[in-house]
């Protein structure tokens, strides 16, 4: 039996899906599978992707799919994964060649649902260490965790018992798989070393700023919802709250000042400030929020109807 699978998505990734794939072979935990998806791609990187998996066919596994998205690359792969627990890696980045074992060991010791990881930045000519706050539980998660899928690994018979899936179509699935998740975490293991390098290119899709922003929207109405029909939102209403001033405040905010067109700009934020006030009209009061004191959630507390407006203008020229 598999003891980690890694379900690698690949789409016109033909200059780095070699990289991927063997920074997952040569693992120092050999218990391992590598899920290739390829998600329709147009390029020549099935061509690398076969040549890989007849080189090594008892590690490397790979599927064609029609094009989906990468939410649905990551619920095919999902429903392959034969490994005892699960992590996801896209074409373009790869990792440590002891981030698997060293992440399964602590899964093993603590009995972990997920164990996360640190990561790297990684730009053309050089890169930073990006550290993840340090959480244990559903409420230090739901407040604090980097959105992002890939820096850990997942213990399969959990998320299967949960029926949690990647919603197809939206540019924030990450968010909505692991808040939805979250509440259903009973023990959450950290490795504190860097161990995914998280290459950064001009204009990928996150860190292009596109009228897509608007979709966390939909994704936060999706989560409320959630919450409420399984019982979870009184229990979680604080950590909500908080989580929904950093997205519409926060880095989608920052992303849809730099919009193009002017209406589409101006439509898209309204759209996240009043979808704010709408769930929270008193947001201000959240304890979290109230709790924390460093510059940005300063600037969070700055935030009111005027201001709104001056900060919306500062970040479309940073």
């Amino acid at each position: 039996m598999f003891k980690v699978s890694v379900i690698i998505s690949c789409y016109k990734n033909e200059e780095d899906i070699e990289r991927a794939i063997l920074s997952c072979v040569h693992q120092t935990l050999k218990e391992i599978e590598i899920i290739v998806v390829n998600d329709g791609s147009p390029d020549g990187s099935q061509d690398i992707v076969d040549r890989l998996v007849e080189k090594y066919p008892d590690k490397v596994f790979s599927y064609i799919k029609e094009n989906g998205g990468i939410a649905s690359v990551r619920n095919f792969g999902v429903s392959k994964v034969r490994g005892e627990y699960f992590g996801f890696l896209d074409g373009d980045d790869y990792v440590e060649p002891d981030m698997f074992e060293k992440l399964y060991q602590k899964a093993k010791q603590d009995d972990a649902q997920m164990v996360y990881s640190q990561l790297y930045m990684t730009y053309a000519d050089h890169e930073t260490e990006f550290k993840e706050v340090k959480y244990s539980d559903c409420s230090g998660m739901m407040q604090d965790v980097y959105c992002v899928v890939w820096n850990r690994i997942y213990k399969t018979e959990w998320i299967s018992s949960l029926g949690v899936n990647f919603p197809l179509g939206c540019r924030f699935e990450d968010v909505s798989f692991l808040y939805k998740i979250a509440p259903y975490v009973k023990c959450i293991s950290c490795v504190d070393e860097c161990f995914v390098h998280y290459v950064q290119r001009e204009g990928s899709i996150t860190a292009s700023h596109n009228d897509k922003v608007k979709q966390v929207v939909k994704v936060w109405d999706d989560i409320l919802n959630y919450y409420q029909e399984k019982g979870f939102y009184h229990q979680y209403q604080d950590e909500l709250e908080y989580a929904m001033i950093k997205f519409m405040l926060g880095q989608p905010f920052r992303s849809a000042c730099r919009i193009k067109d002017k209406r589409d700009r101006e439509i898209t934020l309204k759209m996240l400030w009043n979808n704010l006030n709408h769930h929270f009209p008193k947001w201000k009061s959240n304890r979290i929020l109230r709790s924390r004191k460093d510059m940005k959630h300063l600037y969070f507390k700055l935030v009111n109807k005027v201001t709104y407006s001056i900060f919306s203008l500062l970040f479309s020229v940073l």
